[in-house]
């Protein structure tokens, strides 16, 4: 697939976008959970429960990936945007529990098509040695989303109501729906000779992956990179509001100090993995979030700013870790590239799952402290080195400085 580089850009920019609208909806459950609880007349425990029902979609990625591969990344990302703006004007419409619920797994959806659809476009139309700074461009999305998506939606809910943000995500979602089909190309024709997926079968199996050299070393580093980074993140609320006695305003603005550190590390992800190499640079991070995680309750016992420096070493390595994973994923099999790609999303799915679990398990065990957790995660880290550095190579050389 050849595109002109101002066509690219323009792409890039319409995704970019997109990205910060859908994930604005994951992110803002978080802070605004109890305004959620209330407009559903419900306890924020069970509001909780029924939030994870947007991480059940995840299983089916691997499945979802083989049709993306089959299907085109364009008409993904579309079915992607529908299924997003569908969920937002549902919520919006209904405002009961069970139009929240359903929307919640059609955000899951949503977010399970379109992140490998977009990291496989995006491997098809950049060349390997500058995909992370792409990828990375991308990525910022995330950050961009807790930056400016939730003090937005927190504004809405203040002056309209709790259904105001997912009705101006559902109205976006729509608009980013017709940005894509006027500036992304047509997906590729079948036979296309240059293609590599031409010369696939038409549904390759995911089982046939996993056969692949490196594939399981590179899923299982993805799901431990995931639990290491769950574990302490599940509970760093709770632990900065007992340990340091952080209202909800004060909690919102350590945050903010995460967001911006998770923009830091994208931003260092353009500038440095294409030259140092995917491999280092996940090695690279995959060390720092072990150093940073260990360290952490060592920092927190000298007051609240070395915690919160604690949380940025952290965020910081872990972001620069996952980001870089990314485009070394999206070689790994250029012919299937939405089927690994979805399939990586299902490892860090199983990987948060169980640190979501664990963590908790765990605090209850040391209330008001994040030790265990911290100590459990560094394990994490370094166990994924080990299977990054034993099982997994770089597929394309970097270039020469």
């Amino acid at each position: 697939m050849k595109v002109s580089s101002a066509s690219t850009a323009r792409q890039m920019v319409f995704l970019f976008g997109a990205r910060i609208v859908l994930n604005t909806a994951y992110r803002i459950v978080y802070p605004f959970l109890p305004a959620i609880a209330r407009g559903l007349d419900i306890s924020i425990a069970s509001a909780s429960r029924l939030v994870s029902l947007r991480l059940l979609p995840g299983l089916a990625a691997p499945w979802l990936g083989s049709v993306g591969d089959r299907k085109g990344r364009r008409r993904m990302i579309e079915v992607a945007l529908v299924l997003f703006a569908l969920a937002g004007l549902l919520v919006a419409s209904a405002g009961a529990t069970w139009a929240f619920g359903a929307a919640l797994v059609l955000y899951g959806f949503s977010k399970v098509v379109f992140d490998p659809s977009i990291h496989a476009l995006l491997g098809d139309i950049i060349p390997y040695d500058r995909r992370a700074r792409a990828i990375g461009i991308v990525e910022l999305s995330w950050s961009a989303a807790w930056l400016f998506g939730v003090p937005l939606s927190g504004y809405l809910i203040q002056h309209f109501g709790w259904k105001a943000p997912w009705a101006m995500l559902g109205l976006l979602g729509l608009a980013f729906l017709l940005l894509v089909r006027r500036s992304l190309p047509s997906d590729r024709q079948p036979g296309d000779a240059r293609d590599p997926a031409a010369h696939a079968p038409p549904a390759q199996p995911w089982l046939a992956i996993l056969r692949r050299p490196g594939i399981v070393a590179l899923l299982a580093a993805a799901l431990l990179l995931a639990f290491a980074i769950e574990l302490p993140f599940i509970v760093y609320g709770a632990w900065l509001e007992q340990s340091f006695g952080l209202g909800l305003t004060s909690l919102g603005l350590a945050s903010a100090v995460v967001g911006i550190a998770e923009a830091v590390a994208e931003i260092g992800t353009t500038l440095l993995t294409d030259r140092l190499g995917k491999r280092r640079s996940v090695l690279a991070g995959l060390l720092g979030l072990a150093a940073g995680l260990g360290l952490l309750p060592r920092l927190a016992s000298h007051g609240l700013v070395a915690a919160l420096g604690g949380m940025v070493l952290v965020v910081l390595a872990f972001e620069f870790a996952i980001v870089s994973f990314i485009p070394l994923a999206s070689e790994a099999a250029p012919d299937a590239r939405a089927l690994l790609l979805s399939c990586v999303v299902s490892a860090m799915l199983l990987g948060r799952m169980a640190g979501s679990f664990a963590g908790g398990w765990l605090w209850e065990r040391q209330v008001g402290a994040i030790s265990l957790q911290a100590h459990a995660g560094a394990a994490a880290a370094l166990a994924a080195f080990a299977v990054m550095f034993l099982g997994v190579r770089e597929i394309a050389d970097p270039p020469t400085p």
